[in-house]
């Protein structure tokens, strides 16, 4: 069977390498490096894709031959446009490192009846951690004072939320959206003693109860908690999700966190919450445009705690990735349904 694994800067084929030679089904393997060389370069590109989808940039040359003939095709931030479809007449899978699909046409894998499997699970750990990180830097004001010392050599003493400095313990913390990432949010908050609300609609209610919290709608969610955390996958039907309407029902002394997508977010409406205190603060680790030009209004606000879009970068949410896709092929092959297959209605009438 022929594999062709399409790595990058983020994910170098050397990893994809290392990870497929422990799955002796591929006879035939093919590596490649797709895309920018630097990271300013790759935030950029990234950025574009996620917008403009699997046409963002045409695939090189040297990939569409290899792929012709190719079983199955690994890949990362390279796009997968109708063309690879229509040109690998014996593809039987499609696995992707991301936890996103907007680099691949969906619909054209489907009715190609190819299997698209993501791996939203890579980064999910890196993301949970960084959210605690978040949430505790701007309620205790961890980022504040180290910009302060640094920049302006100020010992500070009053901070933005004076007075509403609260532990973790025994706050209410609200998760919007509980697939792999709110997941792991919600086990690295038990540790916190906090009363969990979870606003997600696509799951079972008893899976909540299950992980330690309670399932809610959403506008019961903002008028209770101290914390608000996004989770939510992007769609039609979430973009903007979190408007001047949302931050209306927040508590005055809540905190909003963000380390899922920007366009979750209304930012022209999470900037006026801020600046007119309608909540106490927030820390948000993604934006409308990266990096944030520097006559952003958001700079000027003391109540907000950025993050540089670092949620996912450690070390471990990129090496343990391609086994973890490959892991799952496994499955696939050997009849069982697969985690995080992205087009399901592909194996009807096929198993």
């Amino acid at each position: 069977m022929k594999i062709v694994c399409i790595g990058d800067l983020l994910l170098p084929p050397e990893m994809m390498e290392r990870a497929t030679e422990n799955f002796q089904r591929y006879d035939e393997k093919r590596y490649f490096y797709f895309g920018p060389k630097s990271h300013e370069e790759m935030r950029i590109y990234i950025k574009n894709m996620e917008t403009a989808g699997s046409r963002c940039v045409p695939v090189p040359d040297d990939i569409m031959r290899e792929i012709v003939d190719a079983d199955v095709i690994q890949t990362h931030q390279c796009p997968i446009p109708s063309e690879v479809f229509e040109k690998a007449g014996h593809l039987k899978l499609l696995l992707t490192n991301r936890g996103g699909i907007e680099n691949i046409d969906l619909g054209a894998a489907t009715r190609a009846e190819v299997p698209v499997l993501a791996n939203p699970a890579h980064n999910a750990n890196a993301v949970a951690e960084m959210t605690i990180g978040l949430m505790i830097a701007e309620t205790r004001n961890i980022g504040r004072c180290h910009a302060s010392m640094r920049v302006n050599h100020q010992w500070l003493e009053h901070f933005p939320n004076f007075g509403r400095i609260h532990e973790m313990k025994g706050r209410t913390v609200g998760l919007i959206g509980f697939g792999t990432i709110g997941r792991a949010v919600a086990e690295l908050l038990a540790a916190f003693k906090v009363k969990l609300l979870v606003y997600d609609p696509y799951v079972k209610e008893h899976e909540i109860r299950e992980a330690g919290g309670e399932a809610v709608g959403l506008e019961e969610l903002l008028r209770c908690s101290d914390i608000v955390s996004m989770h939510a996958r992007v769609s039609e039907t979430s973009k903007g999700m979190m408007g001047r309407e949302q931050f209306r029902i927040m508590k005055k002394t809540a905190v909003f966190i963000n380390t899922a997508r920007s366009p979750l977010v209304d930012m022209d409406a999470l900037y006026e919450a801020l600046k007119e205190q309608w909540i106490t603060g927030a820390a948000i680790d993604n934006y409308e445009v990266e990096p944030v030009p520097k006559d952003s209004p958001l700079l000027n606000l003391d109540n907000l705690t950025f993050s540089c879009h670092k949620s996912g970068d450690t070390v471990e949410a990129f090496a343990d990735s391609p086994a973890m896709v490959l892991t799952q092929a496994e499955r696939y092959f050997a009849g069982e349904t697969p985690r995080f297959l992205m087009n399901p209605e592909v194996l009807k009438g096929s198993r």
